[in-house]
């Protein structure tokens, strides 16, 4: 269950993290020559997400605290440098980020809820064994 959880966080520091980067590229739309960057391995999450049922570390000792591995980031940032939008060699498109932006937003609210519910699941397990 804590690995769902888990899980779930790594895609919120995914969504901060490409709120962050789109932020950036919508700040400088203006900047001549600035290429707009993305978070890259959408779909790497979502797989990830799906083996959260898979056993993580295995303990050796009684004494030892259950852990889980420590991985790679899921996900990175790209710089786009295949495209241009202006003569100045800039590439953002104003309008393009700000439906990303939202799409992103959209995302991380919906990770928040699965997060919450996720964790009203485990509350009421708690609550039901002090009866």
């Amino acid at each position: 269950m804590f690995k769902t959880v888990n899980k779930l966080g790594t895609g919120l520091d995914r969504a901060s993290l490409r709120q962050t980067i789109l932020s950036n590229n919508l700040a400088n739309v203006n900047t001549p020559g600035f290429k707009r960057s993305d978070v890259q391995s959408l779909d790497v999450f979502p797989r990830q997400l799906q083996r959260a049922s898979v056993a993580g570390l295995t303990r050796t000792n009684a004494r030892h605290m259950p852990g889980r591995a420590v991985e790679n980031s899921p996900f990175s940032v790209v710089e786009d440098r295949s495209t241009t939008m202006r003569n100045d060699g800039n590439n953002v498109d104003p309008d393009r980020e700000r439906v990303l932006l939202l799409e992103n937003q959209l995302y991380y609210e919906s990770l928040i809820d699965a997060v919450s519910r996720k964790l009203g699941q485990i509350r009421s397990v708690i609550g039901e064994g002090r009866r």
